[in-house]
């Protein structure tokens, strides 16, 4: 019997839909357009799906584009209770342009200091930043604000990754910059619509037909040609080498150019 397969971040992406239209969009919002909700139905498959894969992670997260946009992801929360042991936290990122509906503030609740809503505050965009900090305060609810506007903005602003061509680098930069990724580091693995990565970019990037990835870049959860096991081993050495997206990624080093967050097309 293989090693128990215990991840960091496990992170889904319920919606592409989003309140904003940022130019610099790490998840490319902007260019996927009007993209339909991923259905409750299709969620709940995913989950049953990458959790009978994973034995646990310490962060089950939800982001989008905007995940309050929907008025129905309670439902996935409640859902997620059943699969309460394989995870430490809940983790909900929002920009704080719509408070989470009723149902939504109910079943958070439920999962007491096992829950964190993880507040991106753009400053002017992000007008209900104050109204959802006092609702969580009254609900005990736990929450965090980054700062992502004015002086000291969190992670001292955004990079540009829009663009998806082979920057040249050489193999051993490639190497250095895969090593200090933050994806990496902070070993955030993403699932979207089926598609399990261990970067962000790298399967946005992917679905949006800009990169393809190597066939040990990602596990497509309904391949019925490899295995279980196969899958498993695939996710556990995603992080080994570096990614086909890394020859395209700019990088998030100290020393790449920064930009103010979350600029408006």
């Amino acid at each position: 019997m293989s090693e128990p397969l215990i991840l960091r971040r496990l992170c889904i992406i319920p919606t592409i839909k989003c309140t904003l239209c940022c130019k610099l969009c790490s998840n490319y919002i902007p260019i996927f357009g009007n993209v339909e909700h991923v259905s409750i139905e299709e969620l709940i498959n995913d989950i049953d799906q990458i959790f009978d894969l994973v034995d646990y992670t310490e962060w089950l997260q939800f982001v989008g584009g905007e995940i309050f946009m929907r008025k129905d992801l309670w439902q996935i929360y409640e859902y997620c209770l059943t699969y309460r042991k394989k995870f430490e936290k809940l983790i909900l990122i929002t920009n704080a342009t719509l408070l989470p509906c009723n149902k939504d503030v109910d079943i958070i609740k439920r999962y007491g200091n096992g829950v964190q809503v993880q507040i991106s505050d753009y400053g002017k965009y992000s007008y209900k930043t104050k109204e959802m900090t006092d609702l969580f305060m009254k609900n005990d609810i736990p929450y965090v604000v980054k700062k992502y506007y004015g002086e000291m903005q969190h992670y001292g602003g955004w990079v540009d990754n829009t663009h998806f061509e082979d920057r040249g680098k050489s193999e051993a930069a490639i190497f250095e910059q895969h090593k200090n990724c933050g994806q990496v580091v902070m070993q955030n693995f993403h699932l979207y619509r089926g598609k399990f990565q261990g970067c962000a970019r790298s399967l946005l990037a992917s679905v949006l037909g800009k990169i393809i990835p190597a066939e040990r870049d990602f596990v497509d959860l309904y391949d019925n040609i490899k295995s279980k096991e196969e899958k498993r081993e695939i996710i556990r050495h995603f992080n080994d080498s570096p990614r086909v997206s890394c020859r395209s990624c700019v990088s998030f080093s100290e020393n790449v150019e920064r930009f103010p967050a979350a600029e408006q097309l």
